[in-house]
């Protein structure tokens, strides 16, 4: 079963209220850059606010479910403090980590799952098994790589673990609220990574954002929302997963070819 969210109304807001979240060190990540990128952009806020859309938090969480079992209430009560005007539109925007991929991936998805070392179950038993972004993702994507050329593409899986999880808890918490919503981004590790590029990453984003949500913004929506999406083009697919698909599409390309020839041999034979 899965569930899609009630949007988010387009061109409704006056106003964008922004929150940060990210994760600390892991394993071998003793930077992790999803701390790096998203207290950057914190202490840099002047840079990324504008008349319409500020930057108000950020939070970091340690790499366990329990930290943010223990500690996503700080950020939630945050949000209710001020969700008070129905004009303002509240965006939770979490990074992680993800060491196979080059650039910034926005998710479209959570799914209902948990896998660590201790659980491999559902997060909750009473709920469906995946629930969609209540955003336009896949167009909110297109629109940042048409802006200026930031290379960026979108995500159908978020994993299984605290990415996910993340995502997953903030859907859940404002599912039904149509002032606040969440994304997940995952980025690059270090290496692969240019602070330079997400500086202009994120003021798309945040223009993008503007495009559909504050009112008077009606045709830039439009034009946003008209971009043709090529999956090929814009959409992230981890290795393994693209042999497996390949490996899926041959094997499906052989039965098709084993099923004309026994067509073939039935017409032969009759």
């Amino acid at each position: 079963m899965e569930k899609h969210e009630n949007k988010i109304e387009y061109n409704k807001f006056s106003n964008i209220n922004i929150y940060l979240t990210g994760y600390g060190p892991f394993q071998t990540i003793k930077e992790n850059p999803s701390e790096i990128v998203s207290t950057y952009l914190f202490d840099n806020k002047e840079k990324f606010n504008t008349e319409h859309t500020k930057i108000l938090y950020n939070q970091i969480f340690q790499v366990k479910t329990e930290s943010v079992d223990e500690n996503i209430h700080k950020i939630f009560n945050f949000i209710s403090e001020r969700n008070t005007d129905k004009n303002n539109l509240h965006i939770i925007v979490s990074f992680g980590v993800a060491q196979n991929r080059k650039v910034n991936t926005i998710e479209t998805l959570a799914q209902n799952y948990i896998y660590d070392l201790i659980k491999d179950k559902k997060i909750d038993e009473t709920k469906p098994d995946k629930f969609y972004s209540k955003n336009p993702v896949k167009n909110i994507v297109k629109g940042i790589k048409y802006l200026n050329e930031v290379e960026c593409k979108f995500s159908n899986d978020a994993g299984t673990y605290l990415c996910n999880y993340m995502l997953y808890t903030t859907m859940i918490k404002y599912l039904n609220d149509e002032n606040v919503c969440s994304f997940f981004i995952h980025i690059p590790t270090l290496d692969n990574y240019d602070l330079n590029k997400h500086e202009k990453f994120f003021k798309n984003f945040i223009s993008i954002l503007e495009d559909l949500y504050i009112i008077g913004n009606e045709e830039k929506r439009n034009k946003i929302l008209g971009y043709e999406i090529i999956d090929e083009e814009d959409e992230h697919i981890d290795e393994w997963k693209k042999k497996k698909k390949d490996k899926k599409n041959e094997k499906e390309k052989n039965n098709e070819k084993d099923k004309d020839k026994d067509k073939s041999v039935d017409k032969n034979n009759c």
